[in-house]
């Protein structure tokens, strides 16, 4: 288990022989501080960001064949973040992300450099501010897979927009892209999403999904006929859409969302 944790300027690392980590010079004109991280052997990375009062790049490199779990966990601070994952021929990466932030714009660039590479992407977060997520697949080799799901519930202040383009170049055969996104707005606020698949070969498997709404109103009926009052209805129908996928973090976001359902 490796572990990264940041909160203000001050990074903290606890690492084994798994990963190399190293913090490059922070740039003191553009407020950024860059975080390169080379996974090694199978392995899992815990990354912890509170209060944040930089910008970050990350630079995650996963070697040839090597398995990684990356958890990472958002809370209380305003974030603006980079992240450029490069994976070798049959690496595998493994992403969990719940965000509980203020406000978030994020940059997610995949490059699947060599075959059989594979990324699998599970965001989960409640906006109350402006959140923004881009992401950009790049499936450099044959029979790479991309799998991205981002979920999120919006309340309070917040907008929320997801963006995600994957690509697929000439001569790249037997590659599978998705991509899924769902928002449950309750507010009036603008929510958006934009799939797109720039798929220049044949021989591939690719497909998106794009929904923004509410909880259905046979749903909160159906639980308010139960006897659960609205609230705790909305509660349990957000637990049950939020909580999906998630595996390490999954105490902390059911205590998040039992934090705005009261």
């Amino acid at each position: 288990m490796n572990k990264i944790t940041i909160y203000g300027e001050d990074i903290k690392i606890e690492s084994n022989d798994s990963v190399e980590v190293s913090i490059g010079e922070a740039s003191k004109f553009l407020n950024v501080q860059s975080v390169k991280i080379k996974v090694l052997k199978d392995t899992d990375i815990i990354i912890d960001e509170g209060e944040i009062s930089i910008k970050l790049d990350f630079y995650i490199n996963v070697l040839k064949g090597v398995k990684v779990n990356i958890y990472e966990y958002k809370h209380d601070g305003e974030y603006k973040c980079q992240y450029k994952y490069y994976l070798e021929q049959k690496a595998y990466l493994n992403i969990e992300k719940v965000h509980d932030g203020k406000q978030v714009t994020e940059m997610n660039l995949i490059n699947l450099n060599g075959e059989y590479a594979k990324a699998n992407f599970n965001l989960k977060t409640i906006s109350k501010d402006i959140e923004k997520y881009n992401f950009l697949v790049y499936h450099n080799a044959n029979n790479t897979v991309s799998h991205i799901v981002n979920n999120g519930v919006n309340i309070l202040d917040g907008t929320l927009e997801f963006n995600v383009s994957g690509f697929v170049p000439k001569g790249n055969t037997g590659c599978d892209v998705s991509q899924s996104g769902r928002i449950i707005n309750m507010t009036e606020n603008l929510c958006v999403i934009k799939p797109n698949l720039f798929i220049d070969e044949e021989d591939v498997v690719a497909s998106h999904s794009a929904l923004i709404g509410t909880f259905s109103a046979d749903e909160i009926f159906y639980l308010m006929s139960r006897g659960i009052a609205q609230t705790d209805a909305q509660k349990l129908l957000t637990k049950g859409f939020l909580l999906n996928g998630i595996s390490y973090y999954k105490d902390t976001l059911e205590s998040i969302i039992d934090k705005y359902w009261r």
